[in-house]
């Protein structure tokens, strides 16, 4: 009887090993080594063949995946890339991705710098994005003693600018779009006496115009608002003022304030009659709730454009608009247009990472032709929250979700932008919050 049991048992560990393919085992004379279809049938029944065929691509994406990494660590691919950008800018190359705004599409572009002597700088800017906004930027810039003097030129062509009419009563459905070409050339000079804090006077001359947009989705904007002033007509420009700022602000988390005060005056050097005076502050605070990890951040934004005697009215394209991913994030982009901005946001800003954060918002703004259109009801508010992701350069993306008046909005945007340091009716030049 045992000697039955162990034969069998025998058998049954010979059969097993078989199957499995894991060798012979010489108990009986039937033994024998696996084929491979044997193998493959006891492994995966004929049954499970609609199930490996729906997950075929699932197999096959994971095994890529899994190969790719493998690839990518044992080349090294990273390692090597940081030191191919850390080539490029020891001679004054850095690619820059983004920075052109919501609405500008995917692209990126170059930095170059050049330092032809230890207090002279030449700084050069090119993007371009997949929805052709194109840009560029030449400064040169000379330090002298707690002070500097820029020389500066710029110029945009942006095809897909939203607009749906002048006021905060606007209403959605008069969505539009025109195309904005703008060119400016300037000089600056700065004075820093103290570390934190900065006087600038500037004069620039400017060459502003808009023409019909590239967006076929859309009617065409003189079909909505055929009496627009400025359409078609390209509008000169010379802006002179100064600026003084106080910088409080230290690391992200850190209690601090920042203030910027500026005024400028526009006068049109031919084409026309305008002459108008703008006023604008800035201000931040940041009172730190968890030190190293969360911080909340207070914002308010504020422009006034007065014409003088006479003047010829303010072409649309050059007064303040407020919605999208730098102001109202419950609106669409550029969603109101006025001669006079007021904006308050808060954020509190929370580390979820070295490099990601994670933050709760509130934005509150209003655009107005008078004073007197300063009303509680006529405010617009939006909450969300966001992420952003920051790199050692600065943020890189920003993924924003807002709730306002007219439904929820998602904004995307790739690498901001420093604020200029006057913005008068230079348009398009703030995107960092």
């Amino acid at each position: 009887m045992i000697g039955g049991l162990r034969g069998g048992l025998a058998s049954v560990v010979s059969a097993c090993l078989a199957v499995l393919g894991s060798g012979t085992v010489a108990h009986s004379q039937t033994d024998r080594i696996a084929t491979v279809e044997e193998v493959h049938n006891a492994v995966q029944p004929a049954g499970l063949a609609p199930l490996r065929v729906l997950a075929y691509p699932h197999r096959k994406i994971a095994s890529g995946m899994e190969r790719g990494m493998l690839a990518f660590e044992q080349r090294k691919v990273r390692e090597r890339l940081y030191r191919q950008l850390a080539d490029w800018r020891s001679h004054g190359v850095i690619p820059k991705f983004g920075g052109m705004g919501e609405g500008s599409g995917f692209g990126g572009g170059l930095i170059y710098e050049f330092r032809p002597a230890e207090n002279h700088t030449l700084r050069t800017l090119a993007l371009i994005t997949l929805r052709n906004y194109q840009e560029l930027e030449v400064g040169w810039r000379s330090q002298l003693p707690a002070s500097s003097v820029f020389l500066e030129t710029s110029y945009q062509w942006r095809p897909w600018e939203n607009y749906y009419g002048q006021g905060h009563d606007t209403s959605r459905a008069s969505h539009t779009s025109f195309a904005l070409r703008q060119s400016w050339a300037g000089l600056r000079f700065e004075w820093n006496p103290r570390k934190r804090f900065r006087f600038g006077v500037l004069s620039r001359w400017e060459w502003v115009s808009a023409s019909q947009g590239r967006n076929s989705l859309l009617p065409a904007i003189t079909s909505l608002f055929p009496n627009l002033t400025g359409y078609n007509r390209e509008t000169r420009l010379n802006g002179s003022g100064a600026y003084v700022e106080l910088d409080g602000l230290r690391e992200e988390y850190q209690l601090g304030g920042a203030a910027h005060l500026g005024a400028s005056y526009q006068q049109s050097f031919a084409g026309g009659d305008l002459r108008y005076l703008t006023l604008e502050a800035q201000l931040e605070g940041r009172a730190p709730i968890k030190t190293g990890n969360s911080v909340l951040v207070a914002q308010a934004n504020f422009q006034m454009n007065r014409e003088r005697g006479g003047s010829d009215s303010i072409p649309f394209y050059l007064q303040p608009h407020i919605g999208g991913s730098t102001t109202l994030r419950g609106y669409p982009l550029d969603r109101f247009y006025g001669r006079n901005l007021a904006l308050l946001s808060l954020e509190y800003r929370i580390r979820v990472h070295p490099n990601i954060q994670f933050y709760p918002l509130f934005d509150e703004g209003q655009i107005f032709n008078q004073t007197s259109d300063l009303s509680w009801l006529n405010w617009h508010r939006t909450y969300g929250a966001g992420f952003r992701l920051r790199s050692a350069r600065g943020p890189f993306l920003r993924i924003e979700l807002g709730w306002g008046g007219e439904g929820t909005q998602v904004h995307v945007v790739f690498g901001d932008r420093e604020q200029p340091p006057l913005r008068g009716p230079v348009r398009y030049g703030a995107y960092k919050r």
